[in-house]
């Protein structure tokens, strides 16, 4: 796709090219545009951190960039985020592999024909961290429960191969409005957002330039190109900064509620505690819906005996202190008596289909850690509206 810009101080023509991350076809179609075009400046679809991966990946290694502090991964809250971003890559490797195509090797095949051929890089795309915030805080409990069920589907049934993926390629706006339709906060912020973001960096780019090629997603070509239209015409101010922003309502929210319902809990043994009978009773109601439900998470994440129980044991008394939770200590038990050595971390980005990778040892201390803490939460909310009709 070619349009012709005015960025205010100059006339610029910007070449985007549509590529799947796994198509050889891709590959081939990038090297012919760089020697075809001859641009002032190359520009890719990576942030910084994808570009030393996929351009420094056996430095990286070497520096161990590949290491994971998993209390910390626990206790920040970022399981999720860790858990999504690797079952993803994995899944996108496991397509590639299927071709013998590394995962973005068009990107790279642009990033090194830059070099070769002294080319500027511009790095255009959001980090892929805010992204997946982004995403997960927008997304409805359906939208989650919808897209983990389609990443734990089997894929052994699905038929994929050079001619099919390069038609996805040419239907790739077919399949982001299908996107759209199917889960819209995910399409504003895996594909919309994104499209804005790509835009306004190049159109920034593109100040003093004649000629730009821009490597991008196939699902980005129309976004892009519309958004570089409205910046020509003033039609859009595209805020970057707010693009990258984190929104921490939803955490106020969710402490504030805590506390609330801690104070539902607390007011209620409070209330029946000259009812030795009573209490008795809603004390043991407590410990075992709480304790039961947290261990069964660890139970469903096949967690070691050890973290089962401290699951059961951490669960009654961490949902009433909110600064830690049933996750935490369950998967604090699970990395001590698991234990994560380098090869499990080197393992993790290696795995080369998705029963192999929930099998490595990093992904079970996490999926324990969330598991147990899920349970956790859910007892809490399942003992609270009978807890409430006791009272009252």
């Amino acid at each position: 796709m070619h349009i012709r810009i005015n960025n205010g101080i100059n006339e610029c023509d910007i070449y985007l090219i549509g590529t799947a991350h796994v198509s050889g076809e891709s590959i081939k179609e990038v090297e012919r545009a760089i020697t075809d075009i001859d641009p002032d400046l190359i520009a890719v679809e990576l942030d910084e951190d994808r570009f030393f991966a996929i351009t420094n990946d056996n430095l990286n290694k070497a520096n161990g960039k590949n290491n994971i502090d998993i209390l910390k991964l626990i206790k920040e809250g970022n399981v999720g985020l860790f858990l999504v971003h690797t079952i993803l890559a994995n899944f996108q490797k496991d397509i590639g592999e299927k071709f013998g195509i590394k995962p973005g090797s068009e990107m790279k095949k642009a990033v090194d024909l830059a070099i070769i051929y002294n080319k500027p890089i511009s790095l255009i795309d959001r980090p892929i961290n805010i992204t997946l915030k982004r995403a997960l805080k927008s997304m409805s409990l359906k939208e989650k429960l919808s897209f983990l069920y389609g990443i734990f589907e089997d894929k052994d049934g699905m038929e994929l191969d050079e001619k099919s993926l390069n038609e996805m390629v040419n239907n790739a706006e077919d399949l982001i409005h299908v996107l759209k339709e199917v889960s819209p906060s995910i399409y504003e912020v895996l594909v919309d957002e994104r499209d804005k973001f790509m835009a306004k960096n190049i159109f920034e780019i593109s100040k003093g330039k004649e000629r730009i090629l821009v490597v991008v997603g196939a699902g980005h070509l129309k976004g892009i190109a519309n958004y570089l239209k409205k910046l020509e015409k003033n039609e859009i101010d595209i805020n970057l900064k707010e693009l990258m922003e984190i929104k921490k309502g939803k955490n106020y929210f969710k402490m504030v509620f805590s506390v609330m319902i801690l104070c539902i809990i607390l007011y209620g043994f409070y209330s029946i505690s000259s009812n030795p009978e009573a209490l008795k009773k809603l004390t043991i109601d407590w410990i075992l819906i709480n304790g039961s439900l947290s261990a069964l998470g660890a139970v469903l994440a096949r967690g070691k005996i050890p973290s089962i129980i401290s699951a059961f044991l951490a669960a009654p008394v961490t949902s009433l202190i909110p600064v830690i939770g049933a996750g935490y200590v369950a998967g604090f038990v699970e990395l001590k008596y698991r234990g994560i050595t380098t090869e499990d971390i080197d393992e993790l980005f290696k795995s080369d289909d998705l029963k192999r990778l929930m099998n490595n040892n990093v992904i079970r201390v996490l999926m324990v850690a969330t598991l147990s803490s899920i349970g956790s939460a859910i007892g809490t909310f399942y003992f609270v509206p009978g807890f409430l009709g006791h009272l009252f």
